[in-house]
């Protein structure tokens, strides 16, 4: 990975708990698999660094963000996962 896309774990973490409050606040869970969860956030903070916002990783990017509003995480597609899969995509 490019040097200018890396993050720290101490990012990571911090933003793992951020976001954690978040989703539990508003009735919401994290994938319990802290490791599988803290490598998404990795994901989020690398296309934060690289476009400018937090692109959902598991979605492909354009790189223009009006283009990419409906995949800023939490994205617009996270309630249809759940229902469909019972976890985001």
């Amino acid at each position: 990975m490019s040097e200018q896309f890396s993050v720290t774990q101490e990012a990571i973490n911090r933003l793992y708990e951020q976001l954690k409050k978040e989703a539990e606040s508003g009735g919401y869970h994290l994938n319990s698999d802290v490791e599988f969860t803290k490598e998404l956030v990795r994901g989020l903070l690398i296309n934060e660094k690289r476009y400018g916002y937090r692109a959902c990783p598991c979605r492909l990017a354009s790189g223009n963000k009006n283009d990419d509003l409906d995949i800023i995480c939490p994205c617009d597609y996270r309630d249809l996962d759940l229902t469909d899969f019972d976890t985001c995509y």
